[in-house]
């Protein structure tokens, strides 16, 4: 019997880098998977075996959407876009308003906003697609997708995959999905608090690239293969895709230190700060390997002894996943908070807010003998998790029609529209995860609708056509204009 195919929806925003490299990670983890199973399948088929009847295992159609980028209306299209702006310039405010919103009168509240201008577009994706199953990558889009669902009237399996080691937003328990996956107990535990049903909750870890489980040579070769020195301890400086994390700080206060070390340093996309520091390489005081963007991290990994990153949860699981101690150079207020305390409360490293804190924290650990070193090796050993990925895929395709079976559209006799319309109503007392609350959220969600449309920066067309948007602008205003709606709440 020939095999069906099944169709996943990852639905994603491209808020940072990290939403999309998790849905990167559960598609190869699929690919490979799915391989593996036809593979199997057929061998069984040549040798003989007793499958006669075995039908043929599915295979996979793979949809990774930008569901804000490519569905959604203005302004929320754009105001999107201000988070890595916010994170570089305004860190601060970011992290008042992640923990202001923290709550489930808050959420309510911005989605009343925003979620009209991203519902209709939600249903054509939906329809268009026809996934089997759906998956969410990103907090903002759980109530919305769950609230699409209901107006289509057909039960397609929805599942989210949480991002965040511990300081899960309250935006992410969305009642109604069919499974949470999150990263660690500390996560799990916050969901039972905030009244999510314990069966549905599974703490199968955080998805990395499937190529982090991968045999590879010893250190010492791929030390050779680097071009490093065999004998001195390496130290991998990253700073995300975006090459963001204070680079260039590190590496000079490393260079100033004279440590006896040797630097592989990967600044990503940030080209700027590549030729910047391949400018420098000259004169610095200490070997040092340039990279730009590469894709070959786990070799990087496994070639050093020592990891600095800021504290992106993706960065966290790929470095436990190689071994590696870690000193934190940096978080995002609010949403990454729960990310230091995973690392340094386990034990698998350290937070460095300063050069000197971060020279401090490598000489503990470079020096010969250094029990400090062992003891946050076996640490990230204990933590190490680089199967996550296939955990969560064999969780999900788990949902999907048994082989052979039609899928729910196929059951499905009644025709569904490309969209449907529908009036978003606030009840009269509308009740989440345990609270009660009552209407006067709607007229807090109508006058911060105002105060958003007030802001000029906003209305321009597009960022194509009249240059990036005025981010200091932004956020010299947001507070206040955040301050005035809760001013207005609280009476």
């Amino acid at each position: 019997m020939k095999g069906s195919q099944r169709t996943i929806l990852f639905l994603i925003a491209d808020t940072g880098a990290g939403h999309r490299s998790a849905a990167n990670a559960l598609r190869n983890a699929i690919t490979i998977m799915a391989e593996e199973k036809h593979s199997k399948w057929l061998e069984d088929q040549q040798k003989g075996r007793d499958v006669e009847n075995a039908p043929e295992p599915p295979t996979y159609r793979i949809e990774i959407v930008d569901v804000f980028e490519e569905y959604g209306r203005f302004p929320l299209r754009e105001a999107v876009k201000l988070y890595g702006p916010t994170i570089r310039y305004n860190p601060s405010l970011y992290g008042r308003f992640f923990h202001m919103t923290d709550r489930a009168q808050s959420v309510a509240a911005v989605k009343t906003v925003a979620g009209p201008m991203v519902h209709k577009g939600l249903l054509r994706l939906i329809t268009s697609v026809q996934p089997d199953v759906i998956v969410s990558i990103h907090p903002m889009l759980n109530h919305v997708t769950v609230e699409a669902l209901a107006d289509l009237g057909l039960k397609i399996p929805f599942l989210t995959v949480v991002t965040d080691l511990i300081s899960v937003h309250h935006s992410w328990y969305a009642p109604g999905a069919d499974g949470y996956i999150v990263p660690t107990e500390q996560a799990r535990r916050l969901y039972i608090r905030r009244g999510m049903d314990p069966a549905k909750i599974h703490v199968l870890g955080m998805p990395i690239d499937p190529k982090f489980t991968l045999p590879l040579p010893s250190k010492e070769d791929l030390r050779r293969k680097l071009g490093l020195d065999r004998c001195l301890p390496t130290i991998l400086l990253v700073g995300g895709g975006d090459g963001a994390g204070g680079l260039r700080s590190a590496v000079q206060a490393i260079s100033q230190a004279r440590l006896p070390i040797q630097l592989l340093v990967i600044t990503g996309r940030n080209k700027r700060l590549f030729v910047h520091l391949q400018r420098l390489r000259a004169e610095l005081k200490v070997p040092a390997k340039i990279y730009g963007f590469v894709h070959n991290m786990p070799e990087m990994m496994h070639a050093a002894d020592i990891i600095v990153t800021k504290a992106g949860p993706g960065s966290i699981c790929e470095a436990l996943a190689c071994n590696l101690p870690i000193i934190l150079s940096g978080f995002v207020p609010g949403q990454e908070e729960g990310n230091v305390t995973f690392v340094t409360e386990n034990g698998a490293g350290v937070l460095a807010r300063t050069p000197t804190e971060m020279i401090d924290a490598l000489r503990r650990l470079v020096k010969p003998g250094s029990q400090v070193l062992q003891g946050q090796l076996e640490n990230a050993r204990r933590l190490s998790h680089p199967r996550a990925s296939f955990e969560i895929v064999e969780h999900i395709v788990s949902y999907l029609p048994a082989p052979g079976e039609p899928s729910i559209w196929q059951r499905s006799s009644q025709p569904r529209p490309v969209y449907v319309r529908r009036r978003f109503q606030q009840p009269a007392i509308l009740q989440t995860g345990g609270y009660r609350f009552p209407l006067r959220v709607a007229a807090s969600s109508r006058r911060l609708r105002n105060n958003i449309a007030r802001l000029g920066v906003l209305r321009r067309p597009t960022t194509r056509t009249t240059g990036p948007l005025d981010v200091r602008a932004v956020s010299r205003r947001l507070p206040q204009l955040i301050g005035h709606t809760s001013a207005r709440d609280e009476k």
